[in-house]
């Protein structure tokens, strides 16, 4: 039963981000805000800040759209830790062209039992790859994405660049496996298994 909660709350709480529900996306969260963490390529800090940063994106056109299928949960007394595949699609428009810019990641959440349900700590991703495709093949326009970028998310990176967001280059990505390693490692202790 604590598995099939966890998987409900991991989809809801990305479809309530998505579709600009904000009160519904925090309260997928611990309601203490100072416990939660938030460490994405365009945010890191608390539910609180990241709740204000997803409705800036969303006043300013930056929509995203997440997939995520939950593939795993650890249980511990009253934590819980998931791993899950996803992708974020975000469309843009470039030169006159529109393009989908799609990036594959794995996310990493801490949860707690807090009351008489399941409740996010923390959302961390390892980004796997990502890629830029024209909406209509024959309307293309000349992308010059940075080289020195992080090959795991450079194209996520460089779309939420061009809209002014400043972009974490030091976040767990297959390019580094070492922080994938680490990331997960530091996960299973604080579940304490």
């Amino acid at each position: 039963m604590a598995e099939a909660q966890i998987k409900s709350l991991l989809v809801r709480e990305r479809y309530y981000r998505d579709t600009c529900q904000w009160e519904k996306l925090r309260a997928c969260y611990h309601p203490d805000a100072s416990k939660t963490r938030i460490e994405i390529t365009w945010f890191q800090g608390d539910i609180d800040g990241f709740v204000k940063g997803s409705k800036g994106m969303a006043t300013d056109g930056t929509g995203a759209v997440h997939t995520i299928c939950p593939v795993e949960v650890h249980l511990h007394g009253k934590k819980a830790l998931s791993e899950s595949t996803g992708s974020i699609s975000i469309r843009f428009q470039h030169n006159g062209a529109f393009f989908d810019c799609v990036s594959y990641t794995r996310f990493i959440s801490r949860l707690e039992f807090v009351g008489d349900e399941w409740r996010l700590l923390t959302l961390e991703a390892i980004y796997d790859r990502d890629l830029i495709t024209p909406v209509i093949p024959q309307e293309t326009a000349e992308l010059h994405l940075p080289q020195d970028s992080r090959e795991s998310y450079r194209c996520i990176s460089w779309v939420l660049s061009q809209k002014g967001f400043s972009i974490k280059q030091d976040l767990p990505g297959i390019d580094d496996s070492a922080s994938c390693a680490q990331l997960m490692e530091a996960s299973f202790k604080w579940l304490g298994k």
